[in-house]
């Protein structure tokens, strides 16, 4: 029993002064470090404890007893000048919290929170940040350091990019750094260097005219019928009704459009006018909401549902009456196109409007949905407000992009 009580058994000619020891503990500075060792381990731990009496635990990494008592000291020491500055006790490296972050992210993903937003910035932390700053502790993140960064980054990218891939970086950044301070691992009180979101101003998108839009569905009619294989025929119909969907809603092009089912679509009353509208139920980069469809988008529906052989003579109310759980857009072998961009860029080619008039610039699918605010904005005088809901956009967005509108929108008075 009285081995078990503590002993005083050497003086250390350093700041780590007297130790005491018992069978299995060493104490230092008063009690407040303690050195041990774990079971079937020759390696010293230390527990210790600042101003807030919470006990702290970490190796030291030595099995020599002399080396592990100067490391204490010097991890103690360390901790107490990080609690008088402010910072928190525990550090980790940005690769480690990325990862955390990114743990986080795919969680938000799976739950269909802003999964396309969260994917980016998975790609952004996995293929920029965490190669450059992964061996870095946030709090050693100085303006010196981002500028290296950016240097590398427009050197790995090869050019200059754009305010957008920027802004999105920056926010990428900005869900690691506040995954640390979550977390305890980063005082938010702390200054951290900020990722710039300056770069280059992106072209406005090309969209179309109302006339070249009439002249492509008209193209459409006889084009979706050609195809110089099976497949080459399938993909050329879908893409007709895609477009009509694109055109007549404002939709996205890519996640949001094709992964619709037949049970997002329904019938909606207006209760004052009795008139029923088409409302389809959509998820994208800003979360799900309903929009309201253009009329003429029935006669793309009705042809995808007599191409559909389980849909074999049923009515389009009938179909959606039935919240039928089947994609709209399949093969008949029940594989689904990866996207549409390759045909519209040959269908581009072949009716003469890949290039816009005006900028020289190439037409993609999402100039489809660029064409669609437009023409709201001109032609039905559609309010921004309105129009970002139907969009899922912000009211800023739609002011930003389509300012230089304002002037047309107003013809009739200025005129």
């Amino acid at each position: 029993m009285q081995r078990n009580y503590v002993q005083l058994l050497q003086a250390q000619q350093n700041d780590n002064a007297t130790f005491l020891r018992t069978e299995n503990l060493i104490y230092l500075r008063d009690g407040d470090v303690v050195l041990y060792k774990r079971e079937r381990s020759s390696v010293w731990q230390v527990r210790y404890k600042l101003y807030d009496k919470i006990w702290r635990r970490v190796s030291t990494k030595h099995r020599n007893l002399d080396y592990a008592i100067k490391v204490a000291g010097d991890i103690y020491d360390e901790a107490r000048f990080r609690e008088r500055l402010g910072l928190t006790h525990s550090t980790k490296k940005f690769n480690v919290i990325a990862k955390v972050c990114l743990q986080d992210l795919e969680m938000e993903i799976n739950a269909g929170i802003k999964p396309l937003t969260n994917k980016d910035y998975v790609r952004a932390i996995n293929k920029y940040l965490i190669p450059f700053f992964g061996n870095y502790l946030l709090e050693n993140i100085d303006a010196e350091v981002m500028r290296k960064y950016e240097l590398w980054r427009n050197e790995l990218m090869g050019k200059v990019p754009l305010t957008s891939t920027l802004a999105n970086h920056a926010s990428a950044y900005r869900r690691v750094i506040d995954t640390a301070i979550q977390r305890g691992w980063l005082n938010e009180h702390i200054p951290i260097a900020q990722m710039s979101r300056r770069g280059q101003k992106g072209k406005a998108r090309p969209a179309f005219t109302r006339e070249e839009i009439n002249q492509l569905l008209e193209f459409l009619k006889t084009y979706s019928e050609g195809g110089h294989s099976s497949i080459a025929k399938e993909m050329r119909l879908l893409c007709r009704d895609y477009i009509e969907l694109l055109i007549g809603t404002g939709m996205r092009c890519g996640t949001e459009s094709l992964n619709i089912k037949w049970k997002h679509i329904n019938w909606y009353t207006d209760v004052h006018t009795n008139k029923r509208y088409l409302r389809i139920w959509v998820s994208g980069k800003t979360g799900a909401r309903h929009l309201i469809a253009k009329h003429n988008v029935r006669e793309a529906l009705e042809r995808l549902i007599s191409r559909e052989e389980q849909f074999n003579g049923l009515s389009l109310d009938v179909v959606l009456n039935d919240k039928h759980d089947v994609y709209l857009f399949k093969f008949k072998d029940g594989r689904r196109p990866k996207s549409f961009h390759t045909t519209f860029n040959w269908l581009m080619k072949a009716i003469g409007l890949l290039k816009d008039s005006a900028t020289a610039q190439n037409r993609t699918l999402y100039s489809l949905r660029h064409t669609y605010a437009t023409l709201e904005l001109i032609e039905n005088k559609t309010d921004v407000h309105t129009l970002a809901k139907q969009m899922g956009t912000s009211i800023g967005m739609i002011e930003k992009h389509y300012s230089k509108l304002t002037a047309t929108m107003a013809a009739d008075k200025l005129a």
